[in-house]
């Protein structure tokens, strides 16, 4: 995919074209059959006895994930072929993930997509080089190296993302605070209220904290996690590239090289409804869940990268991917010392236009409230 044929990349539009057609019926049945089912389970957690209710914890995070990852398309418009019924299923299926759903539009679709593995203007995972992990406070280092454990990829997303951009506005970061955003967040208030109050009013011979716990807590603390995971996975990759500029990242197509795909049990990848075949989704987010698969062995001819998953590789992951090295694109350890070759980037030929050296003015991780322009 780097650095395919005239022709290659001729087959690769068409097929995206061709992919990116969507259908009505039949991802609307399979969002309703979710719905239901996310709502009947929280039901039986809260009807049947702790041992039972334990078991079914679980299912109910995995259908707040599917729940998502259906919210997700439908934010890229991508899930059905109607625009006004991708508004509505986007916003019902955010519900049970506790996210606005324009704020995430605006954070992911017109952030992320845009600028992803930039080291200012991504948001998410961004790597910290040597110089500034070495010039961030205690408390900052301490945090990051618990984010960069295998452990701590779990937590990074419940503390450092969510609260902050998906549940309300904040100006630092929207910018312009719209109607829509304040909407949205409202709508999330009600959901939580209204879900609370069925869940400690309710008789279902449960104690108001036992139910809120089960029927709530830990199957969002699920979600959270597997979402941050998967985040992680998706950006982070010995062989996955960071860039420090916008110019870099276009000179060497790093909307797509900047994204790995991980191979998951066949299973498994129907039931989170292939949010994992990530390398696609960059290349073609028109391209809706149901078509990804397909999207996926396409790109994947052209050399799009991926890893079969296993916790053994997954730790070694974590354990390469510490910091990174925006000049010589390396990833290092805390020391400094390469853990991995430095990787072949594309590098821009902006001398005519910015001189030699082509760079974003870059701070400390999460300290750019708006989208920084490039400057030389």
């Amino acid at each position: 995919m780097h650095d395919p044929t005239s022709h290659a990349k001729t087959d690769l539009r068409q097929d995206r074209v061709v992919l990116s057609r969507r259908t009505l019926a039949a991802p609307l049945l399979l969002f309703l059959a979710l719905i239901a089912a996310y709502f009947a389970t929280v039901l039986a957690i809260l009807m049947t006895g702790a041992l039972a209710a334990l078991v079914l914890v679980p299912l109910c995070g995995m259908l707040i994930v599917a729940l998502f990852v259906i919210g997700h398309d439908a934010c890229h418009q991508s899930y059905t072929s109607s625009r006004f019924l991708n508004q509505v299923i986007g916003r019902i299926a955010f519900l049970p993930a506790l996210h606005s759903f324009s704020l995430w539009d605006r954070e992911h679709d017109h952030r992320h997509h845009r600028f992803n593995n930039i080291r200012v203007l991504d948001y998410a995972w961004i790597p910290l080089d040597l110089a500034e992990y070495a010039r961030a406070g205690l408390s900052h280092r301490l945090r990051y190296r618990l984010y960069r454990n295998p452990a701590g990829v779990l937590l990074y997303y419940l503390f450092e993302i969510w609260p902050r951009r998906k549940l309300w506005p904040r100006r630092v970061f929207v910018g312009a605070i719209r109607p829509a955003y304040i909407a949205d967040s409202m709508l999330l208030v009600a959901f939580v209220a209204a879900s609370l109050l069925v869940m400690v009013g309710g008789c279902f011979g449960k104690g108001a904290f036992e139910a809120i716990v089960l029927a709530f807590v830990l199957p969002f603390l699920i979600f959270q996690m597997m979402l941050s995971s998967a985040i992680f996975l998706h950006h982070t990759h010995p062989e996955v590239p960071w860039y420090a500029s916008v110019e870099e990242w276009e000179a060497d197509d790093g909307g797509v090289r900047g994204t790995m795909h991980v191979e998951f049990p066949y299973i498994f990848r129907k039931i989170i409804l292939h949010i994992m075949e990530h390398s696609a989704h960059h290349y073609a987010p028109g391209v809706p869940l149901y078509k990804l698969d397909d999207m996926q062995e396409r790109i994947k001819r052209h050399g799009a990268k991926s890893w079969q998953f296993s916790f053994r590789e997954y730790f070694e992951v974590c354990a390469r991917c510490k910091l990174f090295d925006y000049a010589t694109h390396c990833w290092l350890d805390f020391e400094g010392r390469q853990t991995w070759v430095p990787l072949s980037v594309r590098l821009p030929a902006c001398g005519d236009v910015c001189g030699p050296h082509c760079r974003v003015s870059v701070g400390r991780e999460n300290t750019v409230s708006e989208f920084t322009p490039a400057i030389c």
